[in-house]
């Protein structure tokens, strides 16, 4: 044994030494720093890496609340739900520049099998939750090493070259045909049946890069359009594109059951759901290109049936492609394409409601769609789509009326995200002091809140949750009957059910109401 381990006071001069000669380790010196956290704290890292490489329950024990630190981060989480972000670069510099992910750095080093090991833990603990921001951290770790210039790691993990290349496509939210010529070559390589295939699948289901090969895989089948190529002319590219979606979306059960083959993607998402929403991009085309026309056209109405709306049941690919349609649309500002594609999807939500968002493990059509309405709501409150909400009456039939009210019905996520766009939309407007039309809109507020409250999915919404929602409430009615001298005040007949629920938050914080 070391002479002066065990000496207060001298203890770090034979673990510099261990630090400087790291062969002359033994098995009981390794055992023994593992056991006493006090000088494990002092040892240096070098020797810290050798404990956690011999002490499995040391290794897990601390890299475990590295880990949690980044999952748990309310911003993490917030930028996994962006599905169509404004600066991906910065949204990309921020996750890279968090402190686990440093912390991770540190704690790998250069050493393969430490970062093996916290691979193999981010692939456990995705299996066990479905937590999809686990394959955001296994990316970013990776990419972190890459930017580092960590050689002993990126010349080793086979997946670098597609996280590489991903992420020049995922700075621009594109992908070019050098990057996607790349990407097909990297693919080539892989065996059919290599289990690379399974942190290649965890990769792709990281959600910023699903989202944006969701997004790209939207824009090939609008531009198959313009070009005057039919779906079938562009088939190549929009089934190879909708494959990789696809991979991620099954990136759980590829690495659960180690069955490593790349799935297809299913019949009736390509030929049928895929083909009718093709052709609804084609009639959006024509109309855009005729509406200023004087010349009378006809459009082949298309419509989702039943048949086809199941897709959105069983297939990510499906629900990706809807989700960044309707989003397409809201940021374009095309009313009418959204009349008539936001109650096909209020009718699929229909047959899957009221999941329980506390759940252990995560349901993966539940989480696409929370991440969906977050991002629906964000474009909504963009300044030409709030105006243009609050001072037209299609607007707050189609996408109030028609689509937020019964989505909030259905599913607790669409009730949140809506009693939120309540409060930021009305604060936003009144605050600003614009009023005409766009402040008489809110004559509506307080039928809304009502209809909100009334029709709310109460067995979903946990009691933390509700507490959350019901001060929520409380500040709109509240800032109503005060912003701008009252003039939004709802009348207490439009809210005979919100009022008895808001009042005892009123009462606690003794916040300043004449409703």
């Amino acid at each position: 044994m070391l002479p002066y381990i065990d000496v207060e006071g001298l203890q770090e001069l034979p673990l510099c030494l261990l630090g400087r000669f790291p062969d002359r380790m033994t098995d009981p010196i390794i055992d023994k720093i593992g056991k006493s956290e006090e000088l494990f704290k002092i040892a240096p890292k070098v020797v810290q890496r050798r404990v956690w490489l011999s002490n499995p329950n040391k290794f897990q024990n601390d890299i475990i609340p590295i880990v949690k630190a980044y999952m748990n981060d309310p911003e993490i989480i917030r930028m996994s739900m962006e599905m169509s972000a404004d600066q991906p670069t910065q949204v990309i510099n921020q996750r890279r520049s968090h402190a686990s992910i440093k912390k991770l750095l540190d704690f790998i080093g250069g050493d393969m099998q430490l970062y093996n090991n916290v691979m193999n833990s981010l692939r456990s603990l995705f299996v066990l939750t479905n937590d999809a921001i686990y394959c955001t951290l296994r990316y970013d770790v990776l990419m972190a090493c890459h930017e580092a210039n960590i050689r002993a790691i990126t010349a080793t993990d086979p997946s670098h070259e597609l996280v590489w290349n991903l992420d020049a496509c995922n700075r621009t939210l594109s992908m070019d045909e050098r990057r996607v010529e790349n990407i097909r070559k990297f693919f080539d390589k892989v065996a059919r049946d290599d289990p690379v295939h399974g942190d290649i699948a965890m990769i792709l289901n990281d959600p910023f890069t699903s989202n944006m090969i969701a997004s790209r895989l939207l824009q090939i089948m609008i531009e198959a359009t313009q070009t005057s190529e039919r779906f079938g002319q562009a088939e190549n590219t929009t089934i190879w594109t909708a494959t990789m979606l696809n991979l991620g979306a099954h990136a759980r059960r590829i690495v659960q059951q180690q069955k490593f083959r790349i799935p297809k993607v299913e019949a009736n998402v390509t030929d049928k759901f895929m083909s009718t929403l093709n052709s609804y991009l084609l009639n959006d085309a024509i109309r855009i290109l005729k509406q200023d026309s004087e010349e009378p056209y006809q459009i082949d109405e298309v419509e989702f049936t039943e048949e086809n709306l199941v897709a959105l049941d069983d297939s990510e690919v499906a629900r990706k492609l809807i989700c960044h349609y309707m989003l397409n649309k809201l940021a374009h500002m095309d009313i009418q394409a959204l009349s008539k594609i936001l109650p096909n999807f209020v009718a699929s939500l229909k047959r899957n409601a009221h999941y329980d968002y506390q759940s252990e493990i995560m349901d993966s059509l539940h989480v696409t769609y929370r991440a969906f309405f977050h991002s629906f709501v964000g474009i909504l409150l963009r300044q030409n789509q709030i105006t243009r909400f609050l001072t037209t009456r299609k607007w707050q039939t189609t996408i109030m009326s028609e689509f937020l009210l019964p989505c909030a019905a259905i599913d607790s996520a669409a009730y949140e995200q809506v009693v939120t766009f309540l409060l930021n939309a009305f604060r936003l407007v009144a605050s600003s002091g614009r009023a005409g039309s766009i402040g008489d809109s809110f004559s509506n507020l307080g039928r809304w809140l009502e209809t909100l409250y009334t029709n709310r999915p109460e067995s979903t919404i946990s009691d933390e949750k509700n507490i959350t929602l019901r001060a929520t409430f409380a500040q709109i009615v509240s800032d109503a009957g005060v912003f701008s001298g009252g003039r939004y005040k709802i009348r207490q007949e439009d809210i005979p059910t919100v009022l008895p629920y808001v009042q005892p938050v009123w009462a606690e914080n003794q916040m300043d109401t004449s409703a």
